[in-house]
């Protein structure tokens, strides 16, 4: 549900930066495979279950998905928590599989915005902190997203700005936090992530971006 907010807590601190387009070469999988929808392109297809990829040479503090959702993927996997998740979101400040933080625009169950951080400081690989060290964040204020149709196409974007993260669905702000001092001591890239969802998408970060800090 909705949080009551004023014209003042929805106002902008800064103009959102312009983004461009990440290239194959830039996106570093991690985790799942990514298909190629035109060579040398922007535009890649997922069809697998889990899905995980950074773009190295970003600050991780904004990015932008441009998906298409068809659907739920043919073999269907749990998290690490037991829960089957079907999901699209960006990874912000990503040090690693143990450390970074999360928007997700959650498909099902149920459909909206979830943004939580994953911090184990002593471990760097998912087979290492498994489902360990997550914080879900609370909004100042969200609005409520409807179930996504397949064959439709959205935009998601997130960004910090000092201590507060904001999402953006399609244009308009649907999620604001203040993030812990935990999940701002993350430093790292910013990537995708995807969890038993077939989607077409186009990844986007800053133009001006800089090389992260632990790098």
């Amino acid at each position: 549900m909705s949080s009551p907010v004023s014209s003042n807590t929805r106002a902008d601190p800064t103009e959102p930066r312009e983004l461009a387009p990440v290239t194959r070469r830039q996106l570093h999988v991690t985790e799942g495979q990514i298909e190629d929808l035109q060579e040398d392109g922007t535009r890649f297809a997922i069809e697998g279950p889990r899905q995980r990829a950074v773009v190295p040479e970003t600050t991780g503090d904004e990015a932008e998905l441009r998906f298409t959702w068809l659907g739920t993927t043919g073999d269907v996997v749990p998290l690490a928590s037991g829960q089957k998740r079907e999901q699209v979101g960006l990874k912000l400040r990503a040090r690693d599989g143990c450390n970074v933080i999360y928007a997700m625009w959650r498909i099902a169950p149920p459909a909206g915005i979830v943004v939580n951080f994953k911090r184990n400081p002593d471990d760097h690989e998912s087979a290492e902190c498994g489902n360990a060290g997550y914080t879900t964040v609370r909004p100042r204020f969200m609005e409520p997203l409807e179930r996504l149709s397949p064959g439709e196409t959205h935009v998601l974007r997130a960004r910090i700005h000092a201590s507060v993260l904001t999402v953006y669905a399609d244009g308009q702000r649907v999620w604001e936090g203040q993030l812990p001092a935990d999940a701002l001591s993350l430093e790292g890239p910013a990537g995708m992530r995807t969890d038993n969802a077939r989607v077409r998408f186009e990844l986007r970060v800053p133009q001006a971006a800089g090389p992260t800090s632990h790098r």
